[in-house]
């Protein structure tokens, strides 16, 4: 599977693009001030079935539910971290 986000300059996730890592690369373009990164997908979810649709949106509503709790951390690969309590 094949995340693509679009976030701002402190990693927060503003879109998320989800495609099998057998299809096609997507083009993704989002309004000025968002970079674009391809991560990894998170241990857990990177198996995530796509070849029965119905299935596939059930499944893919909880990876992006699961995302909110992470940012991008863009080093010299961009990956997931998760985000820090309010509280620490």
């Amino acid at each position: 599977m094949r995340i693509l986000t679009a976030h701002d300059a402190e990693g927060n996730i503003h879109h998320v693009v989800v495609s099998p890592a057998d299809a096609p690369p997507a083009t993704v373009t989002t309004e000025t001030g968002l970079l674009v990164a391809e991560v990894e997908a998170p241990e857990g979810i990177s198996k995530l079935d796509t070849s029965d649709p119905e299935r596939s949106r059930q499944q893919l509503a909880k990876v992006l539910q699961h995302l909110q709790d992470f940012r991008v951390d863009v080093g010299t690969k961009a990956k997931l971290v998760r985000k820090k309590s309010k509280g620490r």
